[in-house]
């Protein structure tokens, strides 16, 4: 029996090696070029190293191309733009309760009802003048009833988004405590864990749009992802929810930091950006204030017409009537309670046109007095007239819309520049897969070459041995 050479064995067993690897770096390259537009795809390299003592080559496993410090920027910019995008959609439906393009809104209204009075100046003792005074001030009231309800209307609503957003968080946390495990469990056995890691970066991304979030990555590969009150959401196998009452008042509904153990903590306060942070501030802060814009300015016009009206006398020579019912002397929620008085309601005849209970049915003193009030500043402490507070309160909605959508176009800007930086280290460049393509295609079929010609050589051992 013919012995071959050890030395020959041994090529073939380099061979194969090479074979399997080079195998193994082009499904690699396939990989990539196959998610080259995958969002949030990123690229692998195979890892090979040299066997000792002329052992060939061995996969050591895949390298991940990631930049940290663009997927922190990323991570941070996304709660960024999520705080301003949400602040944009809220704001927006409360842009709309100010418009005056179909003459139903509230400015309209004001010009209507300060346009009857004047119209009453010019014609004391007619009837159909004092109605339109009446019908005027009664579309007032109800208009700034409405704007009132729906603003908020949309406030309450928003414990609704509230809802929606601990929700996103709390299935994508669970995803990740899972991922984690798997990770950790493929790394320890020396598996590839790149997809599930590629996994766990887009859920991490994606809760960032919805609360503030950072994270660290630990040695066995799992990472522990904290909100921005740093309390954690994920560790390890472990992971915290985010809860918020369906029960509670509308309006008034927290976010609690649930804990594995049962344990809760209020986190409301602690909310400031991502789109949870926005709903936050809009529902208790911004929207408020210009609740309270409105109400100042419905307190004051009730407050004024209805102290120059009552040093006026109908056409029955009686005076000191309210033409709005009195509001006690209580801004809050001044706009929804707003209403004629049950004084002057239907019936016009009450109206206080006339300056003396003498006058005659012509006297006009107390209506230019009424006609003249929108002149005066009478409202936001004497300092504005009663269209400037109206266009400082629709200013203020449409100078935050327009800065929260300014700023939403600034941010995705900015993302767009930082994905561009992401992606120049983890994302797939076709022309430099092609490159490693044709490495592994050329090193395969060099490997092959070797099998074949290690093959003639054992034939030829084989046939001397004949």
């Amino acid at each position: 029996m013919t012995l071959l050479p050890s030395n020959i064995i041994g090529n073939l067993h380099i061979a194969r090696q090479s074979l399997m690897s080079q195998q193994v770096g082009l499904n690699v390259v396939g990989q990539n070029v196959a998610n080259v537009n995958t969002e949030g795809y990123t690229r692998k390299r195979l890892l090979l190293e040299a066997q000792e003592n002329w052992g060939g080559v061995d996969v050591q496993g895949l390298k991940r191309y990631t930049d940290e410090f663009a997927n922190a920027r990323l991570i941070d910019e996304t709660s960024t733009l999520g705080f301003f995008k949400q602040q944009s959609e809220i704001l927006e439906h409360v842009s709309d309760l100010f418009n005056d393009l179909q003459d139903t809104g509230l400015g309209s209204a004001l010009d209507n009802f300060f346009g009857a009075m004047r119209t009453l100046e010019s014609n004391p003792s007619d009837l159909t003048s004092r109605m339109e005074v009446l019908v005027r001030g009664e579309e007032l009231s109800e208009t700034f009833n409405r704007v009132s309800s729906e603003m908020e209307g949309v406030r309450r609503s928003l414990d609704d988004l509230l809802r929606v957003s601990a929700s996103e968080v709390n299935s994508r946390v669970e995803e990740i405590a899972e991922l984690n495990q798997q990770i950790s469990m493929a790394l320890a056995l020396g598996h590839d864990a790149s997809d599930n890691q590629d996994t766990r970066d887009r859920l991490i991304l994606e809760i960032s749009e919805h609360v503030k979030v950072n994270h660290i990555e630990n040695s066995d590969g799992q990472v522990t992802v904290f909100l921005e009150a740093g309390m954690p959401l994920v560790e390890g196998s472990t992971f915290s929810t985010l809860y918020v009452s369906p029960t509670a008042a509308p309006g008034s509904a927290q976010v609690e930091y649930v804990s594995p153990n049962g344990a809760s903590t209020n986190v409301t306060g602690r909310l400031s950006s991502a789109r949870m942070g926005a709903i936050v501030e809009l529902r208790d802060n911004i929207i408020p204030g210009y609740q309270s814009e409105l109400d100042q300015l419905a307190y004051d016009i009730v407050d004024a017409y209805n102290t120059q009206h009552q040093l006026g006398f109908g056409l029955d020579a009686v005076g000191g009537r309210d033409i709005f019912q009195d509001l006690g002397g209580v801004v809050a929620n001044a706009a929804a309670n707003m209403s004629l008085s049950a004084d002057v309601d239907g019936v016009p005849e009450n109206v206080a046109a006339a300056g003396a209970a003498t006058g005659a049915a012509g006297d006009n003193e107390n209506a230019i007095a009424l006609a003249n009030l929108p002149e005066q500043l009478l409202t936001v402490g004497g300092t504005l007239t009663f269209n400037e507070a109206y266009g400082n309160l629709v200013g203020s909605v449409g100078v935050d819309a327009r800065r929260a959508n300014d700023s939403t176009r600034v941010t995705e800007n900015t993302i767009a520049n930082v994905e561009t930086i992401r992606d120049s280290a983890s994302g797939v460049a076709l022309d430099e897969e092609l490159t490693y393509m044709l490495a592994y295609q050329r090193a395969y079929q060099a490997s092959a070459r070797v099998v074949n010609t290690t093959d003639d050589m054992i034939q030829v051992i084989l046939g001397l041995g004949a």
